[in-house]
């Protein structure tokens, strides 16, 4: 495959969980200091970013996707990132692991998603179940039965670091390819 057809391929997007990115107080929940910058360096990768989710520090996201979209750019900023509506499936109580994981299978086809950030040790499992690997940002859960990350990141900024190695080392350069 040539370097002109590699660029008119469709490239896998970047998966980025909401809570991921938010203070979670309950009283007002904003952006992580952080979070701009951090997007805007995922955008150097190239590929698209994805933010997800229905909720954020346990507060409903407007349903119309207009108003959920305008909420996250005015809390997150502005950037060359979409919005979708996702039910975190490792929330729903009774729910079985393979169904979870279809529904994160059905995430990442929707979106060519190939990374998972999230914050939440519980959807590790289920999105690395579906195809996705992940990277989960903050202290490692303490409960050995949950499946581990590909990586564990301090926080946002070591995620986002990581992201960018991997960038780097897993694709060949173009020089190379002529």
């Amino acid at each position: 495959m040539s370097a002109a057809e590699r660029i008119r391929q469709p490239t896998d997007g970047i998966l980025i969980s909401l809570d991921a990115l938010v203070v979670q107080r309950t009283d007002l929940p904003r952006a992580l200091d952080e979070a701009a910058v951090a997007l805007r360096r995922i955008g150097w990768i190239g590929r698209p970013v994805i933010l997800m989710g229905r909720h954020v520090a346990g507060r409903d996201l407007p349903e119309d996707p207009r108003q959920r979209e305008e909420w996250v750019r005015s809390s997150v900023g502005r950037g060359g990132y979409a919005v979708v509506a996702f039910e975190d499936p490792s929330t729903a109580r009774g729910g079985r692991s393979d169904q979870a994981a279809d529904e994160w299978r059905a995430l990442r086809e929707a979106q060519r998603g190939t990374w998972l950030l999230t914050d939440q040790p519980r959807q590790v499992g289920p999105a690395r179940q579906a195809g996705l690997s992940v990277i989960l940002i903050g202290p490692a859960d303490a409960d050995p039965s949950l499946r581990r990350p590909n990586y564990q990141a301090r926080d946002l900024r070591d995620a986002v670091g990581h992201l960018l190695t991997m960038d780097v080392f897993a694709t060949p350069s173009a020089s190379r390819d002529a």
